[in-house]
């Protein structure tokens, strides 16, 4: 039943979409391995005129077999794997999670592991050629107690990987970086201090962990430098601040400093909240955010703000949850969700649309925004990377309506 579905979804996203500089080509969906129709949380990078992107499949509840998959494809959009990569045996574990990032001619996939008990962090690194390197997958960290939400990154030569992880019997979760060389030595572990759910990127100087936590009231998203070890250089600087869930994304800047992307809030039938909006923060080479980020007017869009949605009509839209980014040369490219928003005081959010702009430094080249999957069915949790020279690819989970969950693929050009 799946590939009729999947096939009105697919000619129903053939249109192109144009915006001011920036070009959005058809959607692909990306094949199956099992046809479970659950396929979910995709992550992508770009090595060598390769992209791979990975993503989980299957359930990953009470009983589930979740499993970790991957795929190269082309710069020109051209999936090379038919049938996906087992990234990990079967029977491992519950998988789930996958981050991937490229360094020394290898793609490293990490992912969180539940082993019956708790959560351990694996990696399995994966050739050009299509071929795992790991015959088992390198225990990246597999103390007691859980080590979970891991996120990876290249300097060219070799990773580092970053997660959050419960210590001795305590109840607050630590973060943690960890080496791992493209010939798959893995290097101990080292508590970073950002914490929770850690994401990082290096921008051709220095790796930067940014984290997020939030309160009944705000929130806000920190970042702290790392070096090639995972041993932190500070404590943790506010970078966007105002939001009750930071839930965000982080991206180099080549050779600049890096861009920090996070929503605001969601709605709620009081306003307490304030506006939807996805924001943006420049981070330096000193990793000082450049933008006023503490300041947030419910009334106007600031500059770092990309989007702000519309007013309560029955066409209004919120801007919140997932978010991508990647460096195209030039500037900065970012792809969010915006929903809609329905019901009786209009705060449910509803079919969920991604939306893509360029950013020069924090401000949109885009203010309108140019929609990159935007049909009947949900386009969410979008993963982006470039190849560096204007041509970007995104994938996404898509969510037709009778449940079906698949992996699409765009490309995206700038000029």
């Amino acid at each position: 039943m799946r590939y009729p579905i999947l096939a009105l979804l697919i000619l129903a996203s053939t249109c192109v979409a144009w915006g001011a500089g920036l070009t959005v080509e058809p959607e692909t969906i990306l094949p199956a391995a099992e046809q479970s129709g659950i396929q979910a949380t995709p992550a992508l990078a770009f090595g060598d005129k390769l992209y791979l992107a990975a993503w989980r499949e299957g359930w990953p509840g009470k009983g589930g077999k979740a499993r970790i998959f991957a795929a190269r494809i082309f710069t020109a959009g051209k999936i090379l794997d038919a049938r996906p990569i087992a990234v990990a045996p079967a029977g491992q574990g519950l998988q789930e999670r996958p981050r991937v990032a490229f360094g020394g001619g290898v793609f490293l996939l990490v992912w969180q592991d539940f082993n019956g008990k708790d959560c351990d962090i694996l990696a399995a690194r994966v050739g050009l050629d299509g071929k795992l390197r790991d015959s088992r997958p390198l225990p990246v960290a597999v103390g007691p107690r859980t080590q979970a939400l891991p996120d990876v990154a290249s300097n060219g030569r070799s990773f580092l990987v970053v997660w959050q992880g419960l210590v001795s019997d305590e109840t607050s979760y630590r973060g943690f970086a960890a080496a791992v060389t493209a010939d798959g030595k893995v290097g101990a572990p080292i508590e970073t201090g950002a914490t929770p759910q850690p994401k990082i990127a290096w921008n051709g100087n220095s790796y930067l962990v940014a984290c997020g936590g939030a309160g009944f009231w705000s929130g806000e998203v920190r970042g702290i430098l790392l070096g090639a070890d995972g041993r932190p250089a500070g404590k943790p600087t506010p970078l966007l601040g105002g939001t009750k869930a930071a839930n965000f994304s982080i991206s180099a800047v080549p050779g600049k400093g890096w861009l920090v992307v996070s929503h605001r809030s969601a709605p709620d039938p009081w306003g307490w909240g304030g506006p939807g909006a996805m924001r943006a923060a420049f981070v330096n080479l000193q990793g000082k955010p450049e933008n006023s980020t503490r300041e947030e007017s419910p009334q106007s869009r600031l500059p770092n703000w990309l989007d702000v949605g519309r007013e309560k009509t029955k066409t209004s839209t919120w801007p919140w949850g997932y978010s991508a980014s990647a460096w195209d040369g030039k500037q900065s490219v970012v792809v969010w969700q915006r929903y809609h928003l329905a019901g009786e005081k209009m705060t449910n959010l509803v079919n969920c649309d991604l939306i893509a702009a360029r950013v020069d430094g924090f401000k949109s080249l885009d203010p309108d925004g140019v929609p990159v999957a935007a049909s009947d069915a949900e386009e969410t949790r979008p993963a982006l990377a470039s190849d560096g020279a204007g041509r970007l690819l995104c994938v996404y989970e898509k969510h037709a309506q009778d449940g079906v969950a698949a992996i699409a693929m765009r490309a995206m050009l700038t000029p």
